[in-house]
């Protein structure tokens, strides 16, 4: 069966411009379809007038429609309506009246299944061709396609669409959501594709191999977000398969004249935006919002999405979005209690012992030049993957350095602690195999009176200024204290070629108010507020570490799962 195209260039594109196009625009357009061999052009939404603020194009008001052009039966007028947001306004009897439009696209949430059934049916029996379109097909679950199945008047439809509204999917996904049509009963398929990964044109082709009867395109990929796939590219490659009805040129012209400087005021296409809502399969609208408050890094708004997507409806609403920022780990901006401002401080400050003193040389300096580094942090990761980690030490024959408290489980080359109040509580768990590393504010006394084993001292200096290099001399010029951050440092003073880390999982989704570690560390105030600044003095630390270990080529990876998602590696999970 012969596959049919629809123009949807003005209906999806309006969300640009509230459908405020230029009349002359529009029939230029309308005539490039018309003589590029395009079956349906979509001209925009219809609406109810009450909606104040589009163009007509948002309303498709026959008499203005009728107006710009005298349609032809070899390119059809289509028009869509948002079953969501029908409100039972008129729409033209097509027996009665001298209406433009020969069809109507209905649009549906998976929630508003059985609404838009009753639309369609009542389209239907008005005269028009109507389509059925699944809009976020993706989140279509079992159920909510069982309310098709059981409709009993599937063929009123002239096709059923499925909408990759967020631009995720893949040719595997394709095939399979046509198959799952094919068992609901439907024949004849439509696919709606968009660009957020690039496979807009990948996804159109397989889906046309794979049956489907009707796909959409858009002039110069004009829409939403990421856009669409760009029916010049369609036409195209068509033509070229030995297609030769389909014309080209026509719409390469209508994109010199109009669509390049819709482009530079409009920007559509390819972005990091669109790319993180295709990757994570949402609606383009919360991405924009997170990015658009200037809160957030990329690391942040990556783990933000699951709980936007658990708490949050399909289609965008600010309001559920608020609240569901409201629960997540890092608050940007959070009004600090002078408890918390204190509990902050003690991390920013270094109190030196009676008997502190300064290294005239660093005993460990490339002690291990060339070598590779493991660094045993103290999330619960290093509990659920230890018979990996240690395999992994054992295989790549890695220097370790660990941190803190780790029971039992590992027995690292090197046992690191930076707080005296933890070194006091945890230095007996030091194994007789590690070397213990302590930082010169330690003194002498508080650590011989404690510990007798082989020993390290390595040199911090305090600073509060971000622009200093982590690294000068022998000194480690630290701005926020972490044991972590001075584990990398240390190891890269010892000379390593390259630096892993374990246990580095900074927060966890299901519980985004809590830094987290294998053990119960009760001197750790761990609320919200005072987790949150933690976290982020965390994270602001380790990137100007980290890009200190790229400045002097040296790679840095987490290994296990973190909530750092721009230093992870799965290479073991």
């Amino acid at each position: 069966m012969k596959t049919k195209i629809i123009d949807c260039t003005f209906r999806d594109g309006g969300h640009l411009n509230k459908w405020h196009f230029e009349d002359d625009l529009v029939r230029s357009a309308y005539f490039a379809a018309q003589k590029g061999h395009v079956d349906y052009f979509e001209i925009g939404y219809k609406n109810d007038h009450s909606k104040t603020g589009l163009g007509i194009y948002g309303y498709c008001d026959e008499q203005q429609i009728s107006s710009l052009f005298k349609c032809s039966e070899d390119c059809k007028l289509l028009f869509m309506v948002d079953a969501g947001k029908y409100t039972g306004y008129e729409i033209p009897d097509r027996k009665k009246s001298n209406t433009p439009f020969s069809g109507a696209r209905v649009a549906a949430y998976p929630y508003e299944a059985g609404i838009a059934i009753d639309l369609v049916e009542k389209l239907y029996k008005k005269g028009y061709k109507v389509f059925l379109n699944l809009m976020a097909s993706s989140e279509w679950s079992i159920k909510d396609l069982g309310v098709l199945k059981k409709w009993k008047h599937k063929k009123m439809l002239e096709a059923i669409y499925f909408a990759d509204s967020f631009g995720a999917y893949g040719p595997v996904e394709i095939s399979a959501f046509i198959k799952k049509l094919k068992k609901l009963g439907f024949r004849r398929i439509g696919f709606h594709a968009h660009n957020n990964l690039q496979m807009a044109f990948a996804n159109t082709i397989h889906a046309i191999q794979d049956g489907a009867v009707y796909v959409d395109a858009s002039i110069y990929g004009m829409g939403r977000g990421a856009g669409n796939l760009p029916i010049e590219t369609l036409l195209g490659y068509l033509n070229k398969q030995g297609r030769r009805e389909y014309n080209v040129v026509p719409y390469l012209d209508v994109i010199e004249r109009f669509f390049i400087p819709l482009f530079e005021q409009y920007h559509w296409g390819y972005s990091l935006r669109s790319l993180l809502g295709g990757i994570r399969n949402i609606h383009p609208y919360y991405i924009d919002e997170l990015f658009n408050s200037h809160n957030y890094t990329i690391e942040e708004i990556w783990s933000i999405v699951e709980t936007i997507k658990e708490k949050c409806p399909i289609s965008f609403s600010g309001e559920k979005l608020k609240n569901a920022l409201g629960e997540r780990f890092y608050i940007p901006n959070a009004v600090l209690t002078r408890s918390t401002i204190k509990e902050i401080e003690k991390d920013l400050k270094v109190i030196p012992a009676k008997d502190s003193f300064l290294l005239r040389s660093l005993p460990i300096k490339d002690t291990h030049k060339g070598k590779k580094f493991l660094v045993i942090a103290n999330g619960p990761s290093i509990v659920k993957y230890k018979d990996k980690i240690k395999e992994l030490i054992q295989k790549r024959n890695l220097i370790t350095i660990g941190c803190n408290f780790l029971k039992d489980i590992y027995e690292p080359d090197y046992h690191l602690f930076v707080n005296k109040k933890r070194f006091l509580k945890y230095v007996s768990f030091v194994s007789k195999e590690s070397t213990l590393l302590v930082p010169n504010f330690f003194g002498k006394r508080m650590v011989m009176e404690n510990y007798n084993g082989p020993l390290q001292y390595i040199q911090i200096k305090p600073e509060n200024n971000l622009d200093v290099s982590p690294i000068k001399g022998i000194n480690q010029q630290v701005v926020y204290l972490n044991v972590a951050t001075i584990a990398i440092l240390t190891a890269f003073q010892m000379g390593a070629g390259e630096i892993m880390a374990v246990g580095m999982d900074g927060y966890e989704s299901q519980d985004p108010g809590k830094l987290v570690y294998f053990y119960n560390e009760k001197d750790i105030p761990n609320d919200k507020v005072t987790a949150s600044m933690r976290y982020g003095n965390m994270s602001v630390e380790l990137k100007r570490v980290i890009d200190f270990l790229n400045g002097n080529g040296v790679s840095f990876t987490i290994i296990t799962p973190t909530s750092h998602k721009k230093y992870y590696k799965n290479i073991l999970v």
